[in-house]
């Protein structure tokens, strides 16, 4: 089943702990409200990340297990 992480994304960061927990894509809503680039500024944070960490966004989907 797809999930897709909703709510409170206002960083890459924030993506990218909705996808370390299974989310395959992610929305930035009223983020764009305060910040109209936030959504482009999510996406820089991942790309960021994924460099930093040499990895892929791929790779880390679901890869936090509780």
């Amino acid at each position: 089943v797809p999930r897709i992480g909703i709510g409170g994304i206002m960083t890459g960061r924030d993506a990218l702990e909705f996808i370390l927990a299974g989310a395959t894509a992610v929305q930035v809503g009223t983020a764009n409200f305060i910040e109209p680039d936030a959504a482009i500024k999510v996406v820089e944070g991942i790309e960021e990340y994924v460099k930093r960490h040499r990895t892929k966004v791929s790779e880390l989907v679901g890869a936090v297990r509780v």
